[in-house]
């Protein structure tokens, strides 16, 4: 069956369940690099907002033989769990004033995003876009973001210059930068996971349990050091589309700096950015090969930023992207 048919046949049922209760709809939602979904709601009477839930997932679960009811049942429990008591007030985001110390950064990529820049305010850079996104904390819905298009600058009667001023001064203190050793990411990883295993060494031995754990792990990172090229990480607090940190003013040269060189950038995904010093890695095109399997086999489209490593110079203080071509 068909995505389209199964859509059909989904709201109907979902339509036949709730009845009068509530108007059920579909709709194609255009998430970052053009991956499309499939989009169901349930707008029950009264109300302004309702939760979506893709179907994508529900469908290919359908393809591979699950019962469709059984589908149906798990889709109205998560409609129904996700539902908000209070209607959504859309009004402070009528006034630029109360949006501008919302406003966030995000970084993606250029070619893949051509439609939805077609509609958005953005800044190239290199082959990927800055774009800003106004962020979301309310009692209805959580956190959430909206993407700014050039019709909220029209509605608001405000420069595309004046925006992105407020956005790259807002990020930095909204959504603070990391710079961490890969070493010292996989150590805060394992901790959890080597938590209990060393609870149960020290209950058969007498020893201090947070200082064998510590001595653990700084041997395993020790290892990865010794064994791997020294890689940091780049990112945001939240590690959410911490990508554009890449952008914050003098970040650059903030990560020039600190290794005391110039350094390669790998495009891990939107959300972190992995640098190594020049000096550490000379084969370049062997970093865009990694990054090509890693996009094809580890990370979702929709979080995919790029396909080629890049190079900063900190001399000249100039970046300049390398590809295999």
């Amino acid at each position: 069956m068909e995505l389209q048919n199964f859509t059909e046949k989904t709201v109907k049922a979902l339509s036949e369940y709730y009845g009068k209760e509530a108007e059920v709809k579909n709709h194609k939602i255009y998430k970052n690099n053009g991956v499309l979904l499939q989009g169901v709601c349930a707008l029950k009477n009264g109300k302004n907002i309702a939760p979506t839930i893709y179907i994508n997932t529900f469908w290919e679960r359908y393809q591979n033989g699950e019962v469709f009811g059984v589908l149906i049942k798990e889709m109205i429990q998560i409609l129904e769990e996700s539902q908000v008591s209070k209607d959504f007030n859309t009004d402070f985001f009528m006034d630029y004033e109360n949006v501008r110390k919302k406003l966030v950064l995000r970084l993606i990529h250029l070619e893949k995003n051509k439609e939805l820049l077609k509609k958005v305010p953005y800044i190239k850079f290199q082959d990927l876009a800055i774009v800003c996104h106004c962020m979301l904390m309310t009692e209805e819905i959580g956190m959430g973001a909206i993407v700014i298009h050039k019709e909220h600058l029209k509605l608001w009667n405000v420069e595309e210059e004046n925006l992105f001023r407020d956005a790259f001064d807002n990020s930095p203190e909204m959504e603070p930068y990391s710079i961490l050793k890969m070493s010292e990411i996989i150590k805060k990883i394992l901790r959890n996971s080597m938590q209990e295993k060393i609870e149960e060494i020290c209950e058969e031995y007498v020893c201090d349990k947070e200082a064998l754990l510590d001595s653990s792990l700084e041997h395993m990172a020790q290892e990865i050091e010794e064994q791997h090229i020294p890689m940091y990480v780049l990112t945001n607090e939240k590690r959410c589309y911490g990508a554009a940190c890449l952008v914050y003013p003098g970040m650059l040269e903030i990560i020039a700096e600190k290794l005391q060189d110039d350094f390669y950038i790998i495009p891990s995904s939107v959300h972190e950015i992995i640098v190594v010093a020049k000096t550490e890695c000379i084969d370049s095109f062997g970093l865009n090969e990694m990054i090509d399997e890693v996009n094809r086999t580890e990370v979702d489209e929709e979080e995919w930023l790029s396909d080629h490593t890049y190079l900063y110079q900190r001399n000249n203080k100039k970046l300049i992207s390398i590809t295999n071509h």
